[in-house]
């Protein structure tokens, strides 16, 4: 068996984390016994009796569970042969299981990052939720499915109880990073949970089946030879884990999601089971045990079928990027084959960077950069296209006349773009002159003289969103066939990962924003309050909650609408939004209920928000029909940081009388919505370069330099610097022209003498000063960016 599951060795584990020979971690005694007698088809109820009432305080507390408001049964239970008359023999073992691997395993931790009720709710989640897609999936043993769903990450508590790294630390790090759990944990701390995990139940003597599930619930198995039931357990247990995660029932406070092994969509056929029925029958189980634990669930009560695809849309891409070698490949091989300037590994250059990258735009900042620094062109572009009419835009502009062109359209079809984009044909034209898909219309409004051309489309499964198109060489070369073979396989690698930062910002937007008010939400709150340090950076050692909730909106809603109703809330949260103060956060808790955090605001302070927001929403009111909820309801809470865990507490009580908000939140197609998300963030970006520009400073520093066209040089002594720009006086009289290329470098004058390497486009002269644009600056240059801060 260890062979087959090519677990750790002793030596392995014990290189991570602290274990004594003499007494290694045993798994507790009811469980193991439970486990044996639930694979014991001719099990009665005295059988699970005997052994759960070997161990009073688990006995207890399954009985407290029957007794909870969750069965809602007519009268009190004393014991478990009366509990199975009611509840069936499946779930009281069902029930002793969990309520043993809890108390005995997982209930309390070492690391405070590591909030075991969070971690609880999610295995609980996962287990439930395995169960019901093994039962969709008419797997056998639908409670083995749960079982292995309940252990999938229990090599997590290992790493925390008994880890040689603080596993605290290594999760304060992981919520600024963007990798994978799982892939941070094996380079950082030397191991997978998923491989201490399956080291533990495999010395435990668990099942085969439960290893394997716990082993490969984040690796790919096809390759393994395992049978198909339990290449089913596997993929059950993946797709569960991954759900979880993308509805906000991760074992971490924040969202996540795990990749899926690409076995796992061609073991399970996802259109042939009811993954929204599966998932609420999981929450429907799950929050009604929710009281006994204390857990609080995200808002998942309303899941949407679009946003379900969107996860797995995110999925597929996040399997090809991770699994798909060939584009990563191929382009190692290939460069080889370039010019010997190409001295860096493409693979790590492109691939290390985009697989950090969070959001779209950085994406194609890092391809754009890549691409520059590869092909040098005189002008680069990412065309995509506009929704609604289906023409091109210049959506990403690099090289000369950038600023004119960011923005302009082509006709759908139109040009050599046009063209790439209709047929989807990567295409190279050496002489546009002879080509009778070139537009002269983009050269007379950029006053740009087109000589040669590459193109190659931007795609996502069968679908075109874009074109990448490179326009003539800094040395006047054609591009080959090489280029293209090399801009090829970089546009395949590109579309994959834009197909990912799209969906991860979609996904990210839904599950912390209000869709209908776009404030933050239920969970964003819960997330807020739920470290005592952070609450404590961000509202200070005393601070105030205002829980604001309409009078009568329920039967208001009911009597007028959602239309109606939705325009009161939105009302409300303008003027939530007018009166806070700056500082101030904002959150849609309920269908009618807001919560307002006030940092380092005492009792009277409060008292004045309160009265200002009163007082703004009666003028509004007013002026709307008399069927409107006429007043708020606002109740006011002084606490110190201290006593932050109070806060859900005091907002629970609301639960009972606030729906959940309506999230009918739709993530178009990549296709559809690009280039408006591209939109919104160059507007962000266009600030960000007025204060990078603004951040440039006078310096004098010495340098060299050397003109591209005649390859003449000399000393340079620079004068103004910034992260886009510079000005430098040259030593000698030149043949410098506006337009012209320059490769220079400087020393800065910091504690490490650091040396910077840019080529330049020149901008204007002066006599013997010269002003610059930096030619394809990198998205991520520190030394200069630190420099200039200093």
């Amino acid at each position: 068996m260890k062979d087959r599951l090519n677990l750790p060795s002793k030596s392995d584990i014990k290189e991570i984390l602290k274990l004594d020979d003499k007494k290694l971690p045993s798994f507790p005694q009811v469980a193991a016994k439970l486990l044996e007698v639930s694979r014991d088809k001719t099990a009665s109820l005295p059988d699970v009796s005997k052994i759960v009432e070997t161990d009073p305080g688990i006995s207890i507390r399954v009985l407290e569970i029957v007794n909870s408001a969750m069965y809602g049964l007519s009268r009190k239970i004393t014991a478990l042969s009366e509990a199975v008359v009611f509840l069936g023999l499946d779930e009281i073992k069902k029930l002793a299981i969990g309520m043993t691997v809890f108390e005995k395993m997982f209930k309390s931790g070492h690391a405070k990052e590591f909030d075991r009720l969070l971690f609880w709710r999610h295995c609980l989640s996962v287990a439930v939720l395995s169960m019901e897609i093994a039962r969709a999936t008419k797997h056998p043993n639908p409670e083995e499915a749960y079982i292995a769903g309940l252990l999938h990450d229990i090599g997590k508590v290992f790493l925390d109880i008994k880890g040689k790294m603080n596993y605290g630390s290594f999760i304060r790090e992981l919520t600024t990073s963007t990798d994978l759990v799982i892939e941070k944990e094996r380079s950082v701390i030397g191991l997978g949970h998923d491989d201490v995990g399956a080291f533990f139940c495999s010395l435990w003597n668990l099942p085969e089946k439960l290893v394997i599930a716990v082993k490969y619930h984040h690796q790919p198995f096809e390759h393994l030879g395992f049978a198909k039931e339990e290449m089913l357990l596997i993929s059950i247990v993946s797709l569960a884990n991954f759900l979880c995660w993308t509805q906000g029932i991760g074992s971490f406070d924040f969202i996540r999601p795990p990749i899926l092994p690409p076995e796992v969509e061609k073991t399970i056929d996802l259109d042939k089971i009811d993954i929204i029925k599966c998932i609420s029958q999981m929450n429907k189980e799950v929050e009604t045990i929710s009281e006994f634990y204390h857990f609080v669930f995200p808002s998942t009560s309303q899941i949407k079928k679009n946003l379900l695809r969107a996860n797995l849309k995110l999925s597929k891409a996040n399997t090809r990027y991770y699994y798909q070698q060939a584009p990563m490949a191929q382009l190692r091989d290939m460069k080889h084959a370039m010019d010997g300037s190409m001295t860096f590994d493409l693979g790590m250059e492109l691939g290390k960077p985009l697989a950090k990258a969070k959001t779209v735009k950085e994406v194609l900042d890092i391809v754009m950069y890549q691409v520059g620094r590869i092909f040098q062109p005189l002008h680069w572009s990412i065309l995509l296209k506009d929704p609604k009419t289906s023409d091109m835009i210049f959506s990403v502009v690099v090289g000369a006349n950038k600023k004119k062109l960011q923005g302009a359209k082509l006709h759908r079809g139109e040009g050599i773009a046009g063209h790439i984009m209709k047929t989807g044909e990567s295409l190279i034209i050496k002489d546009v002159a002879k080509d009778k898909h070139f537009s002269m219309r983009v050269d007379k409004y950029s006053g740009f003289k087109t000589k040669s051309v590459i193109g190659t489309p931007l795609r996502t499964d069968a679908k075109i969103f874009g074109v990448i198109e490179l326009i003539n060489r800094i040395s006047d070369d054609n591009f080959s066939s090489r280029d293209l073979k090399v801009l090829t396989s970089i546009a395949e690698y590109a579309g994959i990962a834009i197909e990912r930062a799209y969906y991860n910002q979609a996904l990210t937007t839904i599950a912390t924003k209000d869709s209908l008010t776009g404030l933050k939400n239920r969970w964003s709150f819960e997330r807020a309050v739920s470290n005592k340090d952070e609450v404590l950076k961000h509202y200070g050692t005393i601070f105030s909650m205002l829980i604001i909730n309409i009078e009568s909106f329920l039967e208001f809603n009911k009597k007028t609408g959602r239309p109606e109703s939705d325009g009161i809330i939105k009302e409300l949260a303008r003027i939530l939004t007018r009166t806070k103060r700056r500082d101030d956060n904002i959150f849609r808790y309920g269908e009618d209920t807001f919560i307002m955090l006030l940092p380092q605001t005492y009792t009277d302070g409060a008292k004045r928000a309160k009265h200002r927001i009163i007082d703004a929403f009666s003028q509004v009111i007013s002026q709307k029909s008399k069927a409107a909820p006429a007043q708020i309801n606002i109740a006011a809470h002084t606490v110190s940081a201290e006593d932050c865990h109070q806060l859900k507490n005091i907002v629970g009580k609301f639960l009972s009388r606030s729906k959940k908000p309506f999230n009918d939140d739709v993530i178009a197609d990549i296709e559809d919505s690009l280039q408006n998300l591209l939109e919104q963030e160059n507007k962000k970006e266009a600030v960000e370069i007025k204060n990078r520009r603004a951040l440039g400073k006078p310096v004098s520093l010495g340098g060299e330099f050397i003109r591209l066209k005649t390859r003449e040089s000399g000393h340079i002594r620079v004068e103004k610097l910034s992260m886009l720009t510079i000005g430098f006086r040259i030593s000698k009289s030149h043949r410098i022209k506006v337009n012209d290329f320059l490769d220079i470098h400087f020393i800065l004058d910091d504690i490490k003498k650091s040396i910077v390497e840019r080529r330049v486009v020149v901008r204007e002269i002066k006599g013997n000063l010269i002003n610059a644009d930096f030619y394809n600056p990198p998205p991520y240059a520190k030394n200069l960016g630190f420099y200039l801060m200093n």
